[in-house]
């Protein structure tokens, strides 16, 4: 029995055992059977996470994913044929996406690493899978800690290798099952069990920050620092880790709510870009923590962390009780207002720093909507119109987005137009009418969409803002019977934010 139970004993510990796979997801709250992507290489690290991934036992629904940049040219194309050929042995599905980028060393690590994400998210989508699994480990971890800790970073950016996020709004889940391992742990495990892999020849290269760092200022920390240096380093890795996690659960339940009123005055793909954050719920809490809840709802909605004068002047505007405008980072805005913060993106411009209008054929400013018909904006949103019949005092839509009006004294055929300068509007509700741009300024649109609000008319009169508000003059009486259901609808899925 001794030489079955000692077999056994090390298969348990064996790197490649049927049981790994599952203790590495198991902390991430991830199933072993879930389907996943992984991310493919072929450096130590990767390969090391294909074979545990592969030997699971029942193995999960994999494919591997090769991105190639072409940057080494033939040794690029032999990392390659290397995955393909190790995916061949392993029986695991394998895709190899090219996404050339432009060798200049000037920001070539953030413009990869965004583009391989990209490719990723989209190998996952077509795949039907929401699971992305990269093999970053440990001393990744530590060398991004550095990097953000020299370079600025606010402290809700430092644990920046979170072991599981999602890349984008409703798109698939990037988890990191090795950040629990150390590089030379992976490369001792990957040589025992006689496993090959490629060495990036660019990895050596000292004009990149991150190889700097590991080549040349970790190793002179430990010969000056002393054996435990390094380690010493891991454990604060560690605790900023630890603690950006219970800093994080104080300000949870914070959150972007839905950009306002966006499908009337957005594209449909960008429709979903942006929110706002309820300004008394940031407001209350310390300034400290304030700050660091700020920078991360920013990094999420835009894509990166705001710049810290940026986040020091929001902070100064938030607890002084001011309202106003922001840049934060990339053209992106933070519009200060009594209830909210509201994060607008960057302004949609045309061609000599016009502001854009609805893309109607031709560019016509109107377009006609029969009733019942359909009026496509050319943008991935269209208005629809339907005769209703309902029983008098019968309820009614009220969603910005889809609304009903009373039909009397309308014609067989509506318009669908831009604003115009000079134009007047009576919303629901109110005691008489005002300015257009007034009231949209009053509901918060910010001027540079303003011209992108399409507007249903009947003749001069503006019967719905779409999206927005419908008019009092063709409101639901309650002797009203036939009625017009008007509706903004987006056609196109919304643009996926960038990974960060």
């Amino acid at each position: 029995m001794e030489p079955a139970d000692s077999a056994a004993s090390d298969a348990a510990r064996s790197p490649f055992a049927p049981g790994r796979w599952s203790a590495l997801l198991a902390p991430l709250g991830v199933a072993a059977d879930e389907p996943v992507v992984l991310a493919l290489s072929g450096g130590a690290d990767s390969v090391y996470l294909l074979g545990v991934a592969a030997a699971a036992r029942p193995r999960p629904r994999l494919c591997a994913v090769h991105v190639d940049h072409g940057l080494r040219g033939a040794e690029s194309a032999g990392d390659a044929a290397f995955c393909a050929a190790e995916c061949a042995r392993l029986e695991v599905p394998f895709e190899r996406i090219h996404a050339p980028l432009d060798p200049a060393p000037s920001g070539l690590e953030a413009r990869a690493r965004e583009a391989r994400y990209a490719a990723l998210a989209q190998a996952a989508r077509a795949a039907g899978i929401g699971l992305i699994a990269t093999a970053h480990h440990a001393d990744d971890a530590l060398e991004t800690l550095i990097l953000r800790w020299v370079r600025g970073a606010e402290f809700a950016g430092l644990a920046a290798l979170r072991p599981r996020r999602e890349l984008a709004p409703g798109g698939p889940n990037v988890v990191r099952p090795l950040l629990g391992l150390r590089r030379a742990q992976i490369r001792a495990e990957l040589s025992g069990a006689g496993r090959a892999w490629r060495e990036d020849s660019s990895n050596a290269d000292p004009r990149f920050a991150r190889n700097a760092l590991r080549v040349e200022l970790l190793p002179r920390i430990a010969a000056a620092c002393g054996p435990d240096a390094l380690e010493n380093l891991f454990a604060f890795e560690r605790a900023v880790a630890d603690l950006e996690a219970a800093l994080a659960s104080r300000s949870g339940e914070l959150r972007i709510a839905p950009p306002r009123f966006a499908a009337a005055r957005r594209a449909a793909r960008d429709a979903r870009l942006g929110g706002s954050v309820a300004r008394g719920e940031l407001a209350a809490l310390p300034r400290p923590l304030a700050r660091r809840a700020l920078a991360r709802l920013l990094a999420d909605v835009a894509g990166a962390l705001p710049r810290r004068a940026a986040l020091d002047a929001l902070l100064d505007d938030l607890f002084g009780g001011r309202t106003g405008s922001r840049q934060v980072r990339g053209g992106w805005r933070v519009q200060l207002r009594g209830d909210r913060l509201d994060v607008e993106p960057p302004a949609p411009r045309a061609a000599g720093g016009r502001q854009l209008a609805l893309p109607f054929a031709a560019g016509v400013d109107q377009g006609a909507l029969a009733v019942p018909g359909a009026c496509d904006l050319g943008d991935g949103r269209r208005i629809t119109a339907a005769r209703v019949e309902r029983a008098p005092g019968s309820g009614f839509p009220l969603a910005a987005e889809r609304v009903e009006i009373d039909a009397r004294g309308l014609p067989e055929a509506l318009t669908v137009r831009t604003p115009r300068r000079g134009d007047r509007f009576h919303p629901l509700g109110a005691a008489g009418s005002k300015p257009l741009a007034r009231f949209l300024a009053d509901c918060g649109v910010p001027r540079h969409d303003r011209a992108r609000i399409p507007l249903v008319v009947a003749g001069d009169e503006i019967v719905w803002v779409a999206g927005v508000r419908p008019a009092h003059g063709v409101r639901v009486r309650s002797d009203t019977r036939a009625r017009i259901e008007l509706a903004l609808v987006l056609d196109e899925e919304p643009r996926p934010r960038r990974a960060r």
